[in-house]
């Protein structure tokens, strides 16, 4: 399936282009979004595991694998709404106090040569984030970098950032770097805290494109 996967992944030109978070392609439900769903419906594959990361045994299983691992994020009273574009709470469940909750992914891509995502923690209605690397096998040189790096501001006054303002990367103090793989996840939960960036690559011109599936799982406001 992982291999079906990359091979169908879509082309560069259905991505919007987002210098404000760096130097990165996107296409999801919010960044071009006639082609995300065009290009979903055209992809069993894909459309399968659209379905699949929509659904509520896949929000609980990943509640579940951290709840395991002593993360407990404490989220309860859940109602899992599978629908795109929703980004307020309904009335009813505001007074059930049952937090509404969904996840959705998006195709990104980044140039070997100088691609880039400035540090930031995430929006604060983002719960979870995994991150998908889809590459095929021995397609990447680790040696032109994009890895996950998590890192913390220099000046530890601005460390609480919890509205998600992006700084730039001479700011902050890389603490670990999750080197690029293919076929591997990298999830992290969103806090006050949660710096992480992708520093400048530094690869030749005609290498492939970095590429990976970010899965938010997220709250509603």
């Amino acid at each position: 399936m992982y291999r079906s996967l990359v091979e169908s992944y879509p082309d560069k030109d259905l991505f919007k282009y987002m210098p404000n978070l760096g130097h990165k392609y996107s296409l999801s439900d919010i960044n071009n979004p006639d082609n995300y769903y065009k290009f979903l419906s055209e992809a069993p594959d894909w459309k399968a595991f659209y379905d699949h990361v929509k659904s509520e045994n896949f929000i609980n299983n990943v509640l579940d694998m951290l709840v395991a691992n002593n993360i407990d994020l404490g989220l309860r009273r859940l109602k899992v709404i599978a629908k795109d574009g929703k980004r307020k709470a309904s009335l009813l469940s505001r007074l059930r106090r049952q937090t509404e909750i969904s996840a959705r992914f998006e195709f990104s891509m980044m140039p070997a040569n100088g691609g880039q995502i400035l540090p930031h923690t995430d929006a604060p209605h983002k719960l979870i984030t995994l991150v998908l690397s889809m590459m095929e096998p021995g397609a990447w040189d680790h040696a032109w970098g994009g890895g996950t790096a998590v890192c913390l501001p220099k000046d530890r006054t601005k460390v609480f950032n919890h509205i998600n303002k992006a700084m730039p990367l001479e700011d902050v103090e890389t603490l670990k770097t999750f080197p690029f793989e293919e076929n591997q996840c990298v999830l992290f939960v969103k806090t006050y805290n949660s710096w992480h960036h992708v520093a400048p690559m530094t690869g030749p011109d005609d290498a492939p494109l970095r590429k990976t599936l970010t899965i938010n799982i997220e709250s509603k406001l």
